[in-house]
This record gives C-alpha cells, structure tokens and sequence, in this order.
C-alpha cells in the first residue's frame, strides 16, 4: 500500500482485501534470527545472455508466519550490484514480492513448534526475480529497510494492542465461567 507501484497496488490490493491472496513474509533466516541488518540472504544484479537484467537469489527463511498456506511471499534480501547494472535504486536491502507459484521457490515445510496448529514454516529456493518484482520497483532497490521499519512500526501499533484486547477477553471468560460453575462449601 505504502510502497508498491500502481500495477502492484492494482494487481494485489484487492486480493489482499478479499483473502484471494494470503501473504507471508519471510525476512528470518537460520544465522540471523529477525535481524534484518543481519546476515540475510544476498541477490546479485545479472545479465541474461539475451540481455534482461534480474536478481539472482538463494534464500533460506525460517518460521515464516502463514508460509505453508500463502500464495504471495514478501522476500527481503541484501542486493548487491557489481557490475553496475542497476539503472535506478541502490544496493542494500531490498524487499520483493513474489507469487507462491513463482519457479524455484519452495514452502513445503512446516514448522509445529509446541504442537500448536499455527502455520509457520520454511521458505527456500534458487530463485530468479524480475526487477519489477521489487516492492516499488528497480527505482525502490536497496530501500527495504525503510520499508521494513515503517512496516513493522504500523504492524506492532495494530497488533500489540489487538493480541491485548484479546487476551483480556479470554482471562475474563475464563474466570466468568469458572467463578459461574465453582461450588465451595455448599454455597
């Protein structure tokens, strides 16, 4: 919404509103945990024999929130460019969206941590991504942590305080029914 180009806002928004397409995110990687400015997988800037220009990547993202059942996954990765191929943006973080059917890309693993029923798990592969595939396009190429950071900030001001309204109406169910069906002393 923030960051995408109007063909990605068209294409995407609406599905995202209407749950035809369920996202994931996978930014956690096995050495760096959820620390963006980590060790995060690497694209490199390549030219095809024919002349296109993409990025070429091999990620490995641990639990992944909703990966085993999404059909769009937001890839962020470190771009570097070394021969200059870029024609816009910078090298640096960068953030793409991709389709759950695009070539190489694999979520066939599911995490069960605590035997809870929560989708979480694996996103890998080798992977070749067009740069309009980059969230706001080549121009928006090393700009992922911008991205990330706003992102996270507005995510946790709507998630933090639901998971807290939610957890208090839990509490108060819990106690309502016990204290409604508790027998003490024949009272």
């Amino acid at each position: 919404q923030e960051y995408g180009t109007v063909e990605q806002k068209k294409k995407y928004l609406p599905g995202l509103v209407t749950g035809k397409y369920i996202p994931c995110f996978g930014l956690t990687g096995p050495e760096n945990g959820s620390d963006a400015g980590g060790n995060i997988d690497t694209g490199i800037v390549r030219k095809s024999k024919d002349g296109k220009v993409y990025i070429d990547v091999t990620v490995n993202k641990r639990y992944i929130t909703l990966a085993p059942v999404a059909n769009l996954v937001g890839l962020a990765f470190n771009l570097e460019d070394p021969d200059n191929l870029l024609q816009k943006g910078q090298e640096g973080i960068t953030v793409a969206l991709l389709e759950g059917n695009h070539p190489g890309l694999n979520k066939t693993t599911h995490h069960i941590p605590l035997d809870a029923g929560f989708p979480n798990g694996t996103v890998k592969g080798k992977l070749e991504i067009d740069l309009n595939q980059i969230i706001g396009g080549e121009e928006l190429a090393g700009h992922g942590w911008k991205m990330l950071m706003e992102c996270l900030a507005a995510g946790r001001g709507i998630c933090l305080p639901a998971t807290a309204k939610a957890s208090s109406n839990v509490s108060t169910l819990a106690m309502m029914q016990y204290a409604k069906h508790r027998k003490q002393f024949k009272i």
